[in-house]
């Protein structure tokens, strides 16, 4: 996909999902333009729970995507899903931004300080200066 989706495309985008609220996160870019940090998105990825990747596959046809970052699905054109187990048992809990669940924004630190991609580096100065006005 080549549009870029600003804040409210991508939360339009999130209502249509056939997926329970309580069972996904968004993560990377999304959760970045969900809080403010960041002007667009060019997809959506999110990570879903047990129940949540389920429900998904009850709703949609998922297709195995190869990546570096783990096991990914593309759920439709411009949405991606990872499945994360139980919300419990992850070390970062989701952070409630709105109405939607959101990447812990530590653990996506954690995340962009571990990666390789230069889009990656690119963005810890815009989220640590978040960490510091917010948290």
């Amino acid at each position: 996909m080549d549009k870029r989706m600003n804040k409210e495309e991508l939360i339009n985008l999130i209502k249509t999902l056939k997926i329970s609220k309580e069972e996904f996160w968004i993560l990377s870019s999304g959760a970045l333009v969900l809080r403010g940090i960041f002007p667009d998105a060019g997809d959506l990825d999110i990570a879903v729970t047990n129940k949540g990747m389920e429900e998904l596959k009850n709703n949609y046809i998922l297709i195995p995507k190869n990546c570096e970052l783990g096991q990914f699905y593309k759920v439709t054109e411009n949405v991606e899903c990872v499945c994360d187990g139980d919300k419990e048992n992850i070390e970062f809990q989701p952070e409630k931004i709105g109405e939607f669940y959101v990447q812990n924004i530590y653990q996506y630190l954690n995340f962009l300080k571990n990666s390789e991609r230069e889009k990656d580096k690119k963005r810890i100065p815009l989220v640590e200066e978040y960490i510091k006005n917010n948290y």
